[in-house]
This record gives structure tokens, C-alpha cells and sequence, in this order.
């Protein structure tokens, strides 16, 4: 399916975009009814398509789309994904967000990679940040070597105590008595009836 088929629209005889020569249309505006138009309409509805799939909130993120126009590449689009609010989620899956964005671009429109040129982040958050200020520089210092030798240690003690654990629960003689103290072993009593 192609994007003129994805919005109803007829084809023409003529690709959407026919390489490097420039349009009527400038840098900073998308005419209506444009091959620019229609890629900037399908990737807004992608992009909602995305946040609905995966469950982001609709005002988290707002789409922008940009023209630029390059001597080597000719013209082109950036996608700017505005973040509009707060949550270290989108952060963190920022990566899988884009990566999920631009399969759904390539599956509806396969020469995506002739016009769209990229896709870009930005923070609008306003005051919803908790972290208005950058931490001292000990912050950075962890090492991605560091922190494996701390899970190492991690594992090796939860293995030590999984396996003390096991051994009190075998009930070996000598295991059982150390596991019970200075207790003698409960016995079910026998109530009497009056």
C-alpha cells in the first residue's frame, strides 16, 4: 500500500516525488494537497497510531514536520517529535518508539528514505521536570564496568543464600537442628472435649 492508496486518494501516472529538483512550495510551508502534504498527514497519523498502540497518552507528544531543501539530497522532511510532558518512560523508550515510527513509515511508504531525512526530539515539558538542574559531575563517574562488577557481587551473594536456604530446607540432620535452635520441633496437640 502506498500513501496516496492509505488516504483514498487516486493514483497518478507520475511517483510522489520524483528526486532532487526543488517544488513551488519553500522550505517552511507545505501546500495542501502537495506530495509533502500527504507524507506529513500519513506520519501525524502513524505517530498517533503508535502512541495509541503502545498507550501513551495523546498529549504526551505532538508531531511536527519540517521542510529542508540539500544540495546533495535535494528536498526533504525532518520529523520533530515534541515532547510535551514529563515522564521518563518516553525517554527511556525513545529508541524503541522510533525504531516502532519508522517501520510503520517504510511498510506504508517504501521510499521514505528519499525524502524523510530524520527524526528528531525535543523537550517541552515546562516546569513538570523534577530535574531542573544538571547533578555534580560524580553522577557520570559510573562505569558501565563498575556496574557489572556490582551485579556479579549481586548474584554471587543471592546464589550463596539460595543455596544456604536449599540446605535448611532438606532437613538433614545435622542442617535441621541448626535450622531449629534451641526449639523442639512442633507437634499437632490433641483438644480435649469437655
Amino acid at each position: 500500500m502506498n500513501i496516496r492508496q492509505f488516504f483514498g486518494l487516486k493514483s497518478r501516472a507520475q511517483p510522489a516525488f520524483t528526486g532532487s529538483t526543488p517544488r513551488a512550495e519553500g522550505p517552511s510551508t507545505i501546500v495542501d494537497g502537495s506530495p509533502n502534504a500527504l507524507r506529513r498527514q500519513l506520519v501525524q497519523v502513524l505517530v498517533r497510531d503508535v502512541m495509541r498502540r503502545h498507550g501513551i497518552p495523546a498529549d504526551w507528544l505532538e508531531c511536527q514536520m519540517l521542510l529542508v531543501s540539500s544540495r546533495s539530497r535535494g528536498e526533504g522532511m525532518y520529523v520533530r517529535l515534541v515532547i510535551r510532558h514529563w515522564d521518563p518512560r518516553l525517554l527511556t523508550y525513545a529508541v524503541a518508539f522510533q525504531k516502532s515510527l519508522m517501520l510503520d513509515i517504510t511498510r506504508f511508504e517504501p521510499r521514505a528514505s528519499q525524502w524523510l531525512y530524520g527524526i528528531s526530539w525535543q523537550l517541552e515539558v515546562g516546569d513538570t521536570c523534577p530535574y531542573p538542574e544538571l547533578p555534580d559531575r560524580s553522577a557520570w563517574a559510573d562505569t558501565p564496568g563498575k556496574a557489572a562488577a556490582i551485579s556479579e557481587r549481586k548474584h554471587s551473594l543471592e546464589r550463596m543464600f539460595a543455596d544456604h536456604d536449599a540446605n535448611l530446607l532438606m532437613g538433614d540432620g545435622e542442617n535441621a537442628a541448626h535450622a531449629a535452635g534451641p526449639y523442639a520441633k512442633t507437634q499437632p496437640q490433641t483438644l480435649a472435649m469437655h
